[in-house]
């Protein structure tokens, strides 16, 4: 029998291979051709896309722009097709932060993204919620504490009366151990173990473990909903930690003193859900049953004591605590990686409560220290509007900016607030549109009017409507005095489409119209300089205190496929061209052009 080929035969086999693959090459490389991008195949893939899909497109077809050699800041998405970048505001609303050309991706803080990918205010699904998902609210406004997540009313005014809370003395304590209720949560920084597992407390030093952490003799006797059999406990590391980082109410929290603890029995034998719900060691005694198990492996000898309670007094490398034993209320002294119950205190008469929401440190009655998202003004805290809502915000809510500095009007005032520069100025006996018609929620261009983004066609042959929204401008241009209206992104329109929207506006129930010439002869000393104050004109230089905004050939359909988001038409015509104003370099001039180029369009009303 053989064992193997001889080299000759192997080199016969090899040739023989080599000749089928070659005959079967043409047949492999037409199947490639036809299928790997489809039905349009690779014959015509080129890298030549500048002419048909602008300047960043580095790979194509004839159907269009297969790859893009640029990439989009936050806030915008690469339209494929075209290779541009485009607002995801344009697309998915003002409060779209972040998104893709098929669905946006995250909304701002306070808001939510629904079934529908549109960012929704969770103040407005959720009564004082600061945060959540569409089902569930998962924060509240300062001053609130979380009760009820899924109700359209989560967030409950907060008060020692809570029911995750009592008022003993001057303090206020949580009824729970921290970790049983979603009002009490462990903060990150603290390992959390399920019971059986094990947690190194002696190298993490903050440990908790969850779960069954009481022994098999343990009820709910006179505890209420809160069982002697399920607490949570920790070492004194993670107690300490976690009550330093829950900020419930805006209230700075701690463990208790030993001295502030020693009254805790009475406030809790035999008084049920209304009382502090401590749980006993040994029988209950009018409390709920908790002893002792091997479930907290990584603790000190294992063990779970659910019935005992974390101070904030040390001695050495100890720490005391209380203990509910058989009715008795009693004084330890501990090592401080044993496994206890936490429960953590506030002071009624805290800085916060004495002077204003937000403020940690304070002298009579002058706040010194404010908290993070808070301002100290006049020794009170108040709500940094300005970082919360944005620059222009100067006074507000915890979940709404309620008023604008100047030059600034507050848009959609009961949900998603923000401040925006006012839509409309008067001059002289007119009232003009400071935006162009297409760039303002209340200057919308109405049906009737072609609209196309950047680079893409629009017939002014067939339709004689048509304006170009996006990227108009050429690569110089900026927002320098334009306030937040950019001098890069300005909606332009042919004449037809200028004239027919300001006849078919009709904001204020007036009439509106575009400008004569004569009209405009003095719009340049009511932009120049002023900034968000002025009619915020651009300029199509240098900016000479106007936001800058050159001509670009992104207006396809047009004479030179050209758009000039710095000239405005008016209404005043000669033959088939219309007169217009320009502003370039601080100059404010007249001019006229046939009716199909794309200019600005700003409407104007009488008063």
């Amino acid at each position: 029998m053989k064992k193997g080929f001889s080299l000759v035969e192997l080199l016969i086999s090899l040739i023989v291979i080599s000749c089928i693959t070659a005959a079967f090459t043409p047949i492999i490389t037409k199947k490639f051709s036809s299928g790997v991008f489809g039905g349009g195949g690779t014959g015509d893939l080129t890298t030549d896309c500048s002419d048909k899909f602008g300047d960043y497109c580095t790979l194509c077809t004839s159907a269009g722009c297969i790859d893009c050699g640029i990439s989009c800041p936050d806030g915008e998405y690469m339209d494929t097709k075209n290779c541009i970048c485009l607002p995801c505001k344009d697309k998915y609303g003002e409060d779209c932060t972040k998104c893709t050309e098929k669905k946006c991706l995250t909304c701002p803080d306070g808001e939510y993204l629904d079934s529908d990918d549109n960012c929704q205010s969770c103040s407005d699904k959720f009564n004082h919620c600061a945060s959540c998902t569409e089902s569930e609210c998962t924060s509240c406004a300062d001053g609130y504490v979380l009760t009820n997540p899924t109700s359209s009313n989560p967030c409950s005014s907060f008060s020692c009366s809570s029911p995750d809370f009592i008022q003993i003395g001057n303090l206020c304590i949580t009824k729970k151990n921290m970790g049983d209720s979603s009002t009490l949560p462990i903060p990150s920084g603290v390992t959390v173990a399920n019971v059986n597992q094990t947690c190194n407390s002696s190298s993490s030093n903050k440990c908790c473990w969850k779960g069954a952490t009481s022994g098999t003799n343990c009820d709910n006797a006179n505890g209420g909903a809160y069982s002697g059999c399920n607490r949570t406990v920790c070492d004194w590391y993670a107690a300490d930690y976690i009550c330093k980082n829950f900020t419930a109410g805006g209230r700075t929290w701690r463990l208790a003193t030993k001295s502030e603890m020693s009254n805790w029995g009475t406030n809790s034998i035999g008084k049920g859900v209304n009382g502090l719900q401590l749980c006993d060691y040994w029988s209950g005694y009018s409390s709920a049953y908790c002893d002792s198990s091997y479930s907290c492996p990584g603790s000190t000898d294992d063990f779970c004591y659910p019935s005992e309670v974390w101070s904030s007094s040390v001695s050495g490398s100890n720490s005391y605590g209380y203990n509910l034993n058989g009715g008795s209320w009693d004084q330890n002294n501990q090592g401080r990686l044993y496994a206890d119950s936490v429960r953590c205190v506030a002071e009624v008469t805290s800085c916060a409560d004495k002077i204003s929401a937000g403020c940690e440190m304070c002298d009579g009655n002058t706040c010194l220290k404010c908290a993070s998202g808070y301002v100290l003004k006049n020794g009170k805290c108040e709500i940094d509007c300005a970082s919360k809502f944005g620059a222009n915000c100067t006074s507000c809510t915890t979940s709404k900016c309620t008023a604008c500095k100047g030059g600034y009007e507050l848009t959609n005032a009961t949900t998603n607030p923000a401040c925006e520069v006012p839509a409309f100025m008067q001059i002289g006996n007119l009232l003009v549109t400071r935006f162009n018609m297409g760039d303002h929620t209340s200057l919308p261009i109405p049906s009737g009017v072609a609209v196309a983004n950047v680079n893409q066609t629009c017939d002014i042959s067939s339709s004689k409507r048509c304006c170009w929204k996006g990227a108009t401008s050429g690569a110089n241009c900026d927002n320098a005095n334009g306030g937040a209206y950019s001098g890069c992104r300005r909606t332009v329109c042919d004449w037809y489409a200028a004239d027919y929207i300001c006849k078919n506006f009709t904001a204020g129930g007036r009439t509106w119209r575009l400008a004569t010439k004569s009209e405009m002869s003095n719009w340049d000393t009511n932009s120049i300089g002023l900034g968000v104050n002025g009619l915020q004109l651009c300029d199509n230089w240098s900016g000479y205190s106007s936001a800058f905004c050159n001509y670009s050939y992104r207006c396809p359909g047009l004479i030179g496929v050209e758009c000039y988001p710095s000239d405005v038409w008016s209404s005043s015509v000669s033959g088939s061209n219309s007169y217009y104003y320009y502003l370039n370099s601080g100059s404010w001039g007249q001019n006229s052009y046939r009716r199909t180029y794309a200019l600005s369009v700003r409407c104007v009303t009488e008063l």
